[in-house]
Order: C-alpha cells, then structure tokens, then sequence
C-alpha cells in the first residue's frame, strides 16, 4: 500500500516507538542497568519541525528509560508514554488527546510489539530494517534505516505534502528565542 501527498497533508499527530526507530536498536548496559542509546540528530530534527508544522509528536515504548526521558524533554515533544505494553491503547489515548482521527495520525513502529499500534494509526510506517512482520504490515516502509534517518524522512514527507519550508518552520521555532537575544545586546 501506498500513503498518497494528500494523506501526509492531513497529518495532525505523529507517534513512533524508541528501540530500532529513533536508535538502530543497540543498547549500551552498565552496573546499574541501561546507560545509554545512541540517538540519531537529523531524526530529532524531524520531530523539532513536526512540532513547529503544528503536528503533535508523542513518544510510545514498551521501556521506562531515564535516557528517552531525557530526548522527549530536550526535544519539547508533545507526549511521552512509557512502559506501555499495549500500544494500541496508548496510541489511541494520544488520538483522543490530540483530536486526531486515525486518517490523521501516523505510526512508526519497527516490530510485532508495535503491531495494536499499526491497526490503530490510519497511516502505519516502519524502517527498512524493521522486522518483516512490521515491514508487511506498515502502509509506508521507509529507504532510510531506524536510528539513522527513517523518522526525518517520514517527517519530510508531512512537511512537504503540507507545502511547508523546513527553513522556515525552523526559523519561526526560534523567532522568539532571537527577539529576546536582540532585546538583550
């Protein structure tokens, strides 16, 4: 199945899971247990912009990691849901909250865990290097792998079909930030 520009156009509310979406998967363990995960920046990028479209962003993993907590706070996204085991519902609460019909909201997810979440998203996206079960059941299977680059190309391709510049969203994201260095000088 294909996901067409007007569909993408419609996007109100974005949602992906963590592990082999926003890192490739690897986890880094010490003496206390998780230490850390590598994040991929343009994929942050994404998000920040989604979030500057007026497209809400929320975060859903099975994990309660302090180091997701920390990327969903430095990135200012609209939600974050850990330690959620049923996606599905998670997701659906996010739709309720944001006003967002399926039609308008987007999932990424990357394996059989994500899958309530993939019948409750009107447009179901997974990385190239997802599992096969979530590439045969996503609408939109990306070029780009999880952890480097899937998220920013499916954010992208909002951006786009919403006739958007990434410039300028970026630059209206910080609008505020540069008059007050201005009043500041």
């Amino acid at each position: 199945m294909t996901v067409t520009e007007s569909e993408w156009s419609g996007v109100k509310l974005f949602v992906c899971d963590v592990d082999g979406v926003l890192t490739d998967g690897s986890v880094i363990y010490g003496r206390e247990g998780e230490f850390a995960k590598t994040f991929f920046i343009r994929d942050g990028m994404g998000l920040r912009l989604l979030e500057g479209a007026d497209v809400r962003v929320g975060i859903i993993t099975s994990e309660d990691s302090p180091v997701v907590a920390g990327r969903v706070k430095r990135l200012m996204l609209s939600a974050y849901k850990p330690g959620m085991k049923r996606k599905g519902d998670a997701l659906r609460a996010l739709m309720q909250q944001f006003s967002a019909s399926a039609e308008e909201t987007v999932y990424v997810g990357d394996d059989v865990n994500d899958a309530e979440a993939f019948e409750a998203a009107g447009i179901s996206c997974a990385p190239c290097d997802a599992n096969p079960f979530a590439r045969e059941s996503a609408r939109y299977v990306t070029q780009l792998p999880g952890g480097r680059g899937a998220v920013r190309e499916i954010a992208d391709l909002v951006i786009a079909a919403k006739g958007l510049n990434p410039d300028h969203i970026w630059r209206a994201i910080h609008k505020d930030a540069e008059s007050l260095d201005a009043g500041s000088v």
